[in-house]
């Protein structure tokens, strides 16, 4: 069912050698064994779990499950032979292309240069690697010394990982038990809910409100707490174990919406921090976003940062998001000394030890050094400002060119929309924005590369003469017209199901980006409000 996993497994295979499916009469007995067993794919026959389920997941859950089925696998079955695909899509979870962050390439390049390449690394890492993070850690914030809550920060508190998903998965096994449940926010990122089901472990949404400017309400996610474990409870009753609340995520700089909670918010942070003291709920701090959050001077405070809450927090951070090193899919984790233990368990019955490569980036990038800082200051003063034009091109063609206030930036917009295209015509399309579609208010994001767009305004029209009743049914259409993708309300669960909202990646190649709209706005005026009587 999750094909998703079949993309990411592919995505770099554009031109392969051979390819097909194994007829099953070729089979060996094992082998048809194994297949009997194992719930498998229909045309890919990748193997996604042990157990055959009619419904292995809620009914939220399921929509995110389904809604990346469609996204990334069964919607190219709805496309025209005669259109060919932007070269890039609005889908994507990919960063800018731009250089890779320059200390990571040293440390790397170091690395190759060793003259000890043969010997197997460190399980989480070496010690000395570690107290790189280390010294990272306390030059952000984080306590570095003996307090009335913590010890300070060390090597038994931060490990590397091959990526923040492996974290997350690891970090689950080791805090939670089956029938177990983590809270999430809503809008969220579907692939930690659909990993959390996917291991037994049970997830809770708590909507993020509009009067809050989609902040989380302390309030909310106490009462949240104490009336899920109460369910619990109930629902359980006489049995060995009574399942519960064990931890939180908190997404800061959140993905989809973009927005950061920074020192200014620490009301918000500690109010949080101290509820999930009291309830006995870790939070999972995802710090992921961080180093593009668009004001420098503020950026994501990570709550581990305060002692008082430093034993209660596991926090992710990595690369892939602002390094420009996706591929190298490192990270590493902060957490309290007990859970790092279980992690190195973890970790050496998973993979023995984690690659030196994966080490050597990550240290690059999160080291307390000067020369670190002095880097980091000259790489992300190039770098977000180009972010931030793609955000300001990506309002124009939604919104218009009238909507771009800065005059440098209007005529750089301009310009590009010039040179995608001699014709005229299209050139006054793509100035005058898209007709009913917006972003969508109160979401303009301050970190990160996503945009919600709001579609709403085109429920009920006709393509082709069919109604678009469902978000389903918008995307067919949409890919249907112009081979454009993107991610639905359901893939990322935006609490409110009556809008219909688009999460677009905003950070790919900016004539890429502007053929994906342009398709957008064509397909939109080909809408009819009625179904046409032949």
């Amino acid at each position: 069912m999750i094909k998703n996993r079949i993309k990411k497994i592919l995505s770099h295979d554009t031109n392969p050698v051979c390819s097909g499916s194994e007829k099953k009469e070729h089979y060996s007995k094992a082998l048809k064994r194994l297949v009997e067993n194992y719930q498998e794919l229909e045309e890919e026959k990748i193997i996604i779990t042990k157990e055959k389920k009619e419904n292995p997941f809620d009914k939220k859950v399921r929509k995110i499950v389904e809604g990346y089925d469609l996204v990334n696998f069964e919607i190219e079955k709805y496309g025209q032979d005669s259109i060919s695909s932007p070269k890039e899509s609005l889908s994507s979870g990919d960063a800018y292309r731009y250089k890779p962050f320059p200390l990571c390439i040293q440390e790397i390049l170091y690395n190759y240069l060793a003259n000890n390449l043969q010997v197997y690394p460190s399980t989480v890492g070496s010690s000395k690697a570690r107290q790189d993070l280390v010294y990272y850690l306390v030059r952000e914030g984080f306590p570095k010394e003996d307090n009335e809550y913590c010890s300070g920060i060390n090597v038994h508190n931060v490990a590397f990982a091959s990526s923040t998903t492996q974290a997350f998965v690891m970090i689950l096994k080791i805090i939670a038990k089956e029938k177990d449940t983590i809270i999430v926010p809503a809008p969220t990122y579907g692939i930690f809910v659909e990993v959390a089901e996917k291991l037994g472990i049970h997830v809770e949404s708590i909507d993020l409100k509009e009067e809050n400017n989609f902040f989380l309400s302390p309030k909310d996610l106490k009462e949240k707490i104490i009336s899920t474990n109460e369910r619990l409870q109930e629902e359980n009753k006489g049995k060995d174990y009574i399942p519960k609340v064990v931890a939180y995520l908190n997404i800061n700089p959140h993905n989809p919406i973009g927005n950061v909670l920074t020192k200014e918010d620490l009301p918000i942070l500690k109010e949080m921090g101290d509820i999930c003291l009291e309830e006995g709920v870790f939070i999972i701090d995802d710090l992921i976003y961080r180093d593009l959050t668009y004001d420098r001077d503020h950026l994501a405070f990570p709550i581990a940062s305060i002692p008082k809450y430093f034993n209660n927090t596991i926090s992710l951070f990595g690369l892939s998001k602002s390094y420009g090193l996706a591929s190298y899919r490192a990270g590493f984790i902060v957490m309290p000394t007990p859970i790092f233990w279980g992690y190195a368990t973890e970790m050496f019955d998973l993979m023995d030890s984690i690659s030196v490569l994966q080490v050597e980036a990550v240290r690059g990038a999160y080291n307390g050094s000067n020369k670190r800082y002095r880097t980091y200051q000259k790489y992300f003063a190039t770098l977000i400002p180009k972010y931030l034009y793609q955000l300001q091109l990506t309002k124009a063609l939604v919104e218009g060119i009238h909507s771009i206030e800065d005059s440098k930036t209007k005529e750089k917009i301009i310009k590009d929309i010039k040179q995608f295209t001699e014709d005229e015509s299209l050139r006054k399309d793509l100035f005058q924005g898209i007709e009913n579609v917006s972003i969508r208010k109160n979401t303009y994001p301050k970190s990160g590369f996503f945009v919600l767009l709001d579609f709403t305004s085109l429920k009920g029209k006709y393509y082709n003469n069919k109604k678009i009743s469902t978000e389903y049914d918008l995307l067919k259409a949409i890919y249907h017209f112009g081979k454009v993708r993107y991610l639905m309300g359901e893939n990322i669960m935006w609490p409110n199901e009556e809008e219909w909202i688009a999460r677009v990646n905003f950070a790919i190649d900016k004539m890429s980006l502007i053929d994906n709209f342009s398709r957008i706005n064509h397909f939109v005026k080909e809408l009819k409000d009625e179904k046409e009587t032949i």
